[in-house]
């Protein structure tokens, strides 16, 4: 039996020339879509479909080209799978044919889609939510359509992923440049507000530039956790910032009227759950001291927690009214698109990073560069993007746990 290989761009023309050269007897026997080497996602090169056919016996000449066989069928209504193959420089050339009917085929995804799905793969690697990723993809088609000639690079199409996910996090730019006077940080326990509020006592507190710097005090209302206060003291020594305990309303006032020329107030607040009533009532009762229009509440979230989990704290802290999320413990996590979801879904801005237990040098405004320093999969290197925003200031750390 003799095989003939006919050679198109794709499935329907090569059916065409198949008619057009050979006439009624011929019969597919497979197809194949070939692509050569090279190029991203295969953008660099065009693909082509090979079909492998055979003339059948001349009393069949009369039988449509495509026989009523399982591989036929397979062969005019698979989905084409681009494979990476070697193309001979021998190949059939292309020939002119008349259009005729034939039966639609799906067509080969196109370099937008294969470039979306790379995207996809990326924030799936980075533990985003499925809404997130989905909201991100839909703007990164928006941006291919509008120019959908312009070829990509690697790098330039990546760029373009991290943009959209930036765009979609808030960050808390005027906290970062004017503090409320009182900064009270929440949180459940084991999250580090501790260690947290001396790394923001130090960030403001030591800056060298006048306009930066700001009369630092410190308060504690944590009275339940053994060695809270020894802590934070011990913190407050090496940094030379004054820190008070307080454990009821009226100690509360006489330690902010202690702290009367202080330009930032840090309040350390109970590490532990809202859900706990008797703690929840009296951490309301000390935090309805402060005045409010002084005042902002900020969250402390662990990066190495679930979303349920972030999204569950937010909601049990929401009654103080929330301003931002501080996310600590980066150094215990490879990835911080869960929390960067929640905060997206709960139009929460992020205002510190931290990742580590070194006082002040492992806090870091939130910007663009500290997420993007935690991204992974990137044909780009965004870790040499994280930047430390503190002098070279050495504080001794504390050996407590919180």
């Amino acid at each position: 039996m003799k095989y003939i290989t006919i050679v198109a761009k794709d499935f329907e023309e090569a059916v065409r020339k198949a008619r057009e050269h050979y006439g009624p007897a011929l019969r597919i026997h497979s197809r194949r879509d070939v692509m050569a080497r090279g190029g991203f996602l295969w953008m660099g090169k065009r693909t082509h479909v090979e079909l492998t056919c055979y003339l059948a016996d001349s009393l069949k000449a009369e039988e449509p080209i495509v026989t009523d066989t399982p591989m036929a069928k397979e062969a005019e209504l698979e989905q084409p799978v681009p494979q990476e193959v070697e193309v001979s420089a021998g190949e059939p050339a292309e020939v002119e044919v008349q259009p005729e009917t034939i039966p639609e085929v799906p067509k080969e995804s196109s370099r937008h889609e294969k470039l979306l799905a790379h995207a996809k793969e990326l924030l799936v690697a980075n533990d985003f939510s499925d809404t997130f990723t989905v909201e991100a993809l839909g703007l990164l088609k928006t941006s291919l359509d509008e120019s959908p000639d312009e070829e990509l690079s690697v790098e330039e199409f990546e760029l373009m992923v991290v943009d959209k996910i930036v765009s979609l996090v808030r960050i808390d730019h005027g906290t970062q440049l004017h503090p409320p006077r009182i900064f009270v940080l929440l949180g459940p326990t084991g999250v580090g507000k501790t260690t947290t509020i001396a790394k923001i006592a130090a960030l403001y507190g030591l800056q060298q530039l006048p306009e930066y710097q700001r009369v630092v005090h410190m308060i504690t209302i944590d009275s339940f956790r053994v060695g809270a206060f020894e802590q934070l003291n011990a913190f407050g020594n090496s940094l030379g910032i004054t820190v008070d305990k307080v454990s009821n309303e009226e100690e509360f006032y006489r330690a902010l009227d202690s702290a009367s020329a202080a330009d930032l107030i840090l309040v350390d607040t109970i590490g532990k759950s809202p859900r706990d009533k008797d703690l929840a009532v009296k951490m309301k009762a000390l935090l309805s001291v402060p005045n409010r229009e002084d005042c902002g509440f900020f969250l402390a979230i662990s990066g190495a927690m679930k979303s349920q989990d972030v999204a569950r704290s937010i909601d049990q802290y929401a009654s103080f009214g929330l301003s931002s999320i501080v996310v600590t413990k980066l150094d215990e996590t490879e990835s911080i698109g869960n929390v960067l979801s929640v905060c997206h879904q709960r139009q929460m801005p992020i205002l510190f990073f931290t990742d580590g237990q070194r006082v002040p040098k492992d806090i870091h405004k939130a910007s663009a560069s500290t997420m993007l320093g935690q991204l992974k999969g990137f044909t780009l290197d965004f870790g040499n993007l994280w930047v430390n925003q503190v002098g070279p200031i050495q504080v001794e750390e504390p050996q407590l746990e919180e």
